[in-house]
Parts: structure tokens; C-alpha cells; sequence
């Protein structure tokens, strides 16, 4: 006769527990989307429960990126790629993924520690401001600095859409430009406290490496998505009547 301990080994051994298989999610993340939608992403595929967030994460969690050292938000660190992840994966997990990316792939572009802040924030305006053409995104670049260094406000719409919504606010209003909030590039000087959004290397190298120019100016015509530069405040306002009115 089989002893009790003897017949729950037999069980145990014939019944092995299964394990829940997750399966694997492949996700393109686009550059310029910032930390919210991002979280929309992977919400709307699975990979984290709609309680995660990684805009609420807290950068200290994570050891072992310089990077993060000082830092209050890993907006700008969530490396825009193609990524696969496992269904309900915790955020902490998807969020290292994103960090170590960005560790391999963007880190090694700066040429200084003190600066990265900065110009990581420089490139996120300059992903959400002008398309996909790098001599226009390194002449940007060079206004953003120009006008920063001779107390200009930077009067970026990008930024006005950071504040009004997380998630694409479409176009900007006059009164958006009133929002009280140190996004606000048209009532605060220099850049916004931190990134709109996380960038790629085309706008992280142009802020690296910006251009000088004439121009101070800069708008993108909505029908081709080319951006026309104005030395002049008076050449400005017509580029603006004849593009965007």
C-alpha cells in the first residue's frame, strides 16, 4: 500500500503545474512620441495593464544609467525602435528595455555629460517641430541656441502641445500661448524643465551638432512639410500670411 507522501509524488510527478505561456508582442514605437503615448501603445497591445505607466515611473528605480542621474521623468529615454515584448509585462521590465536602448544607441552621441539634458530636451522640440530633414533640423538647432543665448524666447507650438494634450492637440489657439505652465516657450525664456518627447537620432544628433545660420525664424509649411526660415521678424510674419493664413 502506498504511503500518503508517496501517492502525492506520484500526483505531482504526473501532473507537472503548467506555466502561462505569454506570448510576444512586436511594437514600432515612431520618434517623437512622447511618454503618453507610448503608454497608449503598449496599452492598446497588450504588453502592460492599463494600471502600468511608464510616465509615472520614477527614474530612481533604475541603477546603472548615468544618464538618469538627477533626473525626475524618463521623458526622452524611451528610445523610439522596433521592440518585442511579452504580453503583461510589468512596466519597470518594458521601461529597462527602453533605457538599455537608448544606453546602446543614443548615449553615445553626447559629448558631454553636463549637456545631455539640454540638448536631449533641444531634440525633442526639434522632432515635434520639423520633419525628417536633417540640414533643417541642425539650422533649428542653431536658431534654438542662438535665441537662448541672447534671451529670446523660443516660441515653439511643440511645447504648447505638451501642455495641452499629452496626447496630439492637433493645432495651436492664441490662447494657448497664456497657459501658465514652464513648457510655455512664449511667456518663459530658455528650455522647457525637460523633454516633449522622445526623440531619435536624427533630431538627438542635430541638437549635438546644430547648424549657424542667418535666420531666427522658422516655420513649416503645412502643404509640404518644409520649413522656411526668415532673418527678419518682418519677413517672418509674411512667411506666416502666406503659409500658414
Amino acid at each position: 500500500m502506498l504511503t500518503a507522501l508517496a501517492a502525492a509524488a506520484i500526483i505531482n510527478f504526473s501532473k507537472p503545474e503548467e506555466q502561462p505561456v505569454y506570448p510576444v508582442r512586436t511594437i514600432t514605437v515612431p520618434e517623437g512620441y512622447n511618454s503618453f503615448q507610448v503608454d497608449k501603445l503598449l496599452f492598446d497591445n497588450r504588453i502592460i495593464a492599463e494600471e502600468g505607466s511608464l510616465a509615472s515611473l520614477d527614474p530612481g528605480e533604475f541603477g546603472g544609467y548615468w544618464f538618469l542621474e538627477g533626473v525626475d521623468s524618463l521623458e526622452g529615454f524611451l528610445f523610439p525602435d522596433t521592440y518585442e515584448f511579452y504580453e503583461q509585462s510589468s512596466p519597470e521590465v518594458v521601461a529597462r528595455k527602453f533605457l538599455e536602448n537608448w544606453n546602446n544607441k543614443a548615449s553615445v552621441l553626447f559629448i558631454s555629460r553636463e549637456s545631455v539634458m539640454d540638448q536631449l530636451t533641444a531634440a525633442s522640440i526639434i522632432e515635434r517641430e520639423i520633419h525628417n530633414n536633417q540640414t533643417e533640423r541642425a539650422t533649428v538647432a542653431g536658431i534654438v541656441y542662438k535665441r537662448i543665448r541672447e534671451g529670446m524666447p523660443l516660441q515653439m507650438d511643440a511645447t504648447l502641445c505638451y501642455i495641452k494634450d499629452k496626447f496630439g492637440c492637433g493645432r495651436v489657439i492664441p490662447s494657448d500661448k497664456e497657459a501658465d505652465s514652464l513648457y510655455n516657450t512664449y511667456k518663459n525664456k530658455g528650455l522647457p524643465p525637460g523633454p516633449i518627447s522622445n526623440p531619435g537620432l536624427s533630431a538627438i544628433k542635430a541638437a549635438i551638432f546644430p547648424k549657424s545660420s542667418e535666420y531666427w525664424y522658422f516655420i513649416s509649411d503645412p502643404e509640404t512639410g518644409k520649413t522656411v526660415f526668415a532673418k527678419t521678424l518682418d519677413e517672418h510674419t509674411q512667411n506666416i500670411v502666406k503659409y500658414l493664413r
